[in-house]
């Protein structure tokens, strides 16, 4: 799964590296992205490459009520073209979370322990999909869902699913509107594990509200241990 991760390259590097033509945010770093935030993500519109905030936690538009723990923060990749609410997004609504890293936990003795990973080429873009969700009251709200799937030898220690980080290739037909859905599903693969790095870091990244540099320190660089 993903239930944390960072964002903390400059403005200017994400649109270099995403090819970015038109920018609807701004963006601050942050080291410890939680669910129902605000991410930065890539979409098409048209031939357009566009860079936009959603809300991290997809509501399907056809949904009465907006949930009151958010949405959806996951969507496993082996569903997404039968779930009803992934069905649609997955169809004609994908997009790019981008990221410079993500947590994962693991259990030991009823303690979390945080490790932080990343790619060795960043930012990066995570497989995403979004939905725009109508209030009662009239409100729009686009929201998303980071696409998940089977980890890799690297994660697999700590959980046995991990997010899609798709490659520069594989992000050109993610968000092309004409690939095929045979195509799209090749691309749902987990990043080889020669290409990321991982390591131990502080457990005040289990708090949410613990937003600065020293997140993703290793261990022995946070005066910690």
């Amino acid at each position: 799964m993903c239930g944390r991760f960072v964002l903390y390259s400059s403005l200017d590097d994400i649109v270099r590296a995403f090819d970015v033509q038109l920018v609807h945010a701004q963006w601050q770093p942050r080291y410890n992205i939680a669910p129902t935030q605000p991410v930065l993500v890539v979409r098409q519109e048209g031939d357009t490459k566009v860079l936009d905030k959603m809300m991290w936690g997809l509501i399907p538009h056809w949904a009465q009520d907006r949930p009151s723990g958010g949405g959806i923060i996951n969507a496993r990749a082996e569903t997404l073209h039968r779930k009803p609410s992934f069905r649609w997004p997955f169809a004609s609504q994908r997009c790019l979370v981008i990221a410079d890293g993500f947590y994962e936990w693991r259990k030991s003795d009823h303690v979390r322990i945080p490790f932080f990973f990343y790619l060795k080429r960043r930012p990066f873009g995570f497989a995403g999909i979004y939905d725009i969700w109508h209030s009662p009251e009239g409100d729009m709200l686009h929201t998303c869902a980071i696409v998940t799937t089977n980890a890799n030898a690297l994660i697999r220690p700590l959980h046995d699913r991990m997010p899609v980080i798709l490659s520069k290739e594989a992000e050109t037909h993610w968000l092309d509107p004409g690939t095929p859905i045979v195509k799209l599903v090749d691309l749902l693969n987990a990043a080889l594990p020669e290409d990321m790095e991982g390591y131990e870091v502080s457990p005040k990244v289990n708090s949410s509200t613990w937003d600065t540099p020293e997140c993703i320190l290793p261990l022995s660089r946070t005066g910690i241990l």
